[in-house]
């Protein structure tokens, strides 16, 4: 793995390199009509240039999981890549070289020398990688440990499907698991433990992917068990034939090379999160020092207006469950959860007058920017739950155990359609939202909430 890790950055960086000087030679020698020298200046600016393209491929995502491999995803990502890193280099650093400003056609002339020389180096480059990673599958040096679900016939006709194909998919079968809990006789394949004790199974045989044959007309129990597997991180395909079962609950891809469609899973692009983590940082930090003198202003009041600290701290579930301290400006009483955690109502008594006219305007959330700001919240996400009522959750609604595959946020699609919850079952109603804002995860999505939070505050319609 590391070695296949390294192996690709050491050939971007050799084409990225390569490809520059070659274009910079080409440059000075076809096009200005000048002796070519090799400068500090053009080793500077090789490196440096080398330097953004092994950023944009990181922040691309092509250094992730580089077992899986396509030679045609290969071309497109590489494609695309150079299209967009060679304009970007073009227009900042190239166009304002040239001495004869009057002819456009050696800035075609360029542009096009460098998309050329960069995007063949690099292709080259990462189609013989490919090849050789393919090749590993193939000869069973990389495997994906893969486990079959679904009844006693499913199993046997996805183990003889999988059995012809699995060369070209590293696939290796490990086990099954059976609806009805049946060891199936004459069989190669061993059953690994039972449909109740699924997350055991996942974690004890580090299975990375799953054949699901879902139950027939038992559209709940096959919703609930894709949740799981996707919260696990598992890749999940189910026979192309049987998706009409959980057409339009489940969002799926294609999968070309196989009978079976993959579920798609709950993550953004990488380019859109670490974008998204770049605005989380940028948008609190400026949060917190531009509503600097707003922030002194409430804690003031807050100080003034009842007995307690001026900020209220509270554990609550993360990414991945991870617990963490959010803080949040105090409207209420101290010892207001005196006789157990309460969640806050229309009339509770506990909060203060001044604690009411925060949480209208969402002022008493303010502070939590500094929780985006050290990566335990981002702007956007489902709200975090306590351990207390998000176990009360989870029995009712298994479902929402997807929350936790992202970070929690300062606002949501819950809070900007629903708003805050009184009980456990208007925490599932809310819950409704998040799970739409989940399956359409991407910045544009960000950004509509983001909008429609702050007309909720301008308008004061918050609790």
């Amino acid at each position: 793995m590391k070695k296949e890790y390294f192996k690709r950055i050491f050939f971007d960086i050799f084409s990225a390199m390569f490809s520059w000087l070659l274009f910079f030679y080409y440059r000075k020698t076809e096009i200005e009509n000048y002796d070519f020298n090799l400068t500090w200046t053009l080793i500077i600016g090789t490196i440096s240039v080398t330097t953004f393209w092994i950023a944009l491929y990181t922040i691309s995502g092509n250094y992730i999981d580089v077992r899986r491999v396509s030679r045609l995803n290969e071309f497109l990502k590489t494609l695309l890549q150079s299209v967009i890193g060679c304009l970007l280099l073009f227009f900042f650093l190239i166009i304002d070289d040239f001495e004869n400003y009057s002819n456009h056609f050696l800035y075609y002339k360029s542009i096009i020398a460098l998309f050329i020389f960069h995007f063949s180096l690099t292709y080259l480059f990462r189609f013989r990688v490919a090849e050789n990673a393919i090749k590993k599958i193939k000869n069973g040096v990389v495997k994906f440990n893969t486990l079959l679900i679904g009844d006693s016939d499913s199993i046997v006709e996805s183990y003889n499907v999988m059995k012809k194909i699995s060369k070209t998919t590293g696939n290796h079968i490990v086990g099954y698991l059976e609806y009805s809990n049946k060891s199936l006789s004459n069989f190669e394949l061993n059953k690994l433990g039972s449909i109740n004790n699924l997350n055991d199974v996942l974690n004890s045989f580090q299975i990375e992917e799953v054949i699901l044959n879902p139950k027939k007309n038992d559209l709940e129990s096959n919703i609930n068990m894709i949740n799981d597997l996707i919260y696990n991180d598992i890749i999940t395909k189910i026979p192309s034939d049987v998706k009409d079962l959980i057409s339009g609950k489940i969002k799926m891809q294609s999968f070309f090379d196989t009978p079976y469609i993959e579920i798609k899973q709950i993550k953004m692009l990488h380019f859109e999160s670490f974008l998204k983590r770049f605005l989380d940082l940028l948008i609190s930090a400026s949060a917190l020092i531009l509503l600097s003198p707003l922030l002194v202003f409430i804690s003031i009041v807050v100080k003034l207006s009842s007995e307690g600290p001026i900020f209220y701290f509270q554990e609550r579930l993360g990414i991945n469950s991870k617990p963490f301290r959010i803080i949040k400006f105090r409207s209420m009483k101290i010892n207001a959860e005196v006789h157990g955690p309460l969640l806050s109502s229309k009339d509770d008594q506990r909060i203060t007058k001044w604690g009411k006219i925060m949480r209208k305007f969402r002022l008493d959330e303010l502070p939590q920017f500094y929780n985006v700001l050290i990566g335990e919240m981002s702007l956007i996400g489902p709200r975090p739950e306590r351990k207390y009522f998000a176990e009360q959750i989870i029995a009712k609604a298994p479902q929402y155990k997807l929350v936790y595959k992202v970070k929690p946020g300062i606002t949501s699609w819950g809070m900007v359609k629903f708003g805050y919850a009184e009980n456990v079952e208007e925490m599932i109603k809310r819950l409704r939202y998040d799970l739409i804002y989940l399956e359409n995860l991407s910045l544009i999505s960000d950004f509509k909430v983001f909008i429609l939070t702050i007309i909720i505050i301008l308008q004061g319609r918050g609790k």
